[in-house]
């Protein structure tokens, strides 16, 4: 700068135009120089927030991932019981000698899992709404971790699909025994209904094993088998391998 001032009244002085135009365009250079090298600061400063701002996000979605696997497996093994549950009422239902020797309060067991609890995952999924809400997904350079997390919501809808499936069949399960059976009489037998409802147990037992000789029963505890051994063996597997994929493809992406 001292140069092209020194220029600037040497010409003045000497009367040289082309000494000053010579200066002019030096600051003008200058000036340039300067926007680009702020221009690349900012850049500079802007990529590096947002890839500390992106390793935070797959680190929160990591430990998210990780928490729903436990959530999977829990919700897998409780599956497991129900789906056992009913195969032994439907064995029950096949077989009139077994119908007939078991006992009222072993009936009402078998009833009570597979007709009171429902199947759904509690999922994590507050970082990765935040994650994509935030406008990051295109900056992953890892084409494959793109690709997941942008079809993440669709396979997790999947998921919920199949849950609702189970859960209507759970429903028409419901639907039957309110019409056919006595809940009382489950209550009572389990020791449900002055433990947790606060109510006497019923003078006379009213039994239950005459929905056992019901088809119609039958052909709903087989749907109830049917989708939630899908259920089981199929979507929660799957959707299990698909986290573990998405958990090493972020460690890869966050080690480098």
């Amino acid at each position: 700068m001292k140069i092209f001032r020194k220029i600037r009244l040497s010409s003045l002085t000497k009367g040289s135009i082309g000494k000053y135009i010579i200066y002019a365009i030096g600051e003008v250079i200058l000036v340039v120089i300067g926007i680009l090298i702020a221009l690349y600061l900012n850049n500079k400063k802007d990529v590096s927030n947002r890839e500390v701002k992106q390793r935070n996000h797959l680190t929160l979605m990591k430990e998210e991932l990780e928490n729903n696997l436990l959530i999977i497996d829990k919700e897998h093994d409780d599956l497991s019981k129900i789906i056992v549950n009913i195969k032994d009422l439907l064995n029950l239902s096949s077989l009139r000698k077994s119908r007939e020797n078991i006992s009222e309060t072993s009936l009402s067991g078998l009833l009570f899992l597979p007709l009171t609890r429902g199947i759904e995952i509690d999922y994590e999924n507050g970082a990765f709404n935040e994650f994509i809400a935030s406008s990051t997904l295109k900056d992953i350079k890892n084409d494959t971790l793109r690709s997941l997390l942008r079809s993440w919501n669709r396979k997790l809808e999947t998921l919920r699909l199949q849950e609702d499936v189970v859960h209507k069949s759970l429903d028409k399960s419901n639907d039957y025994i309110e019409v056919n059976a006595s809940l009382k009489t489950v209550f009572d037998n389990i020791n449900l209904s002055k433990a947790y409802l606060e109510i006497n147990n019923s003078s006379t037992t009213r039994s239950n094993k005459h929905i056992l000789d019901s088809r119609q029963f039958e052909n709903i505890l087989i749907q109830y088998l049917g989708v939630a051994t899908q259920l089981h063996k199929r979507t929660y597997p799957n959707f299990k391998t698909d986290i573990d994929a998405l958990i090493e493809l972020i460690e890869k992406e966050l080690i480098k």
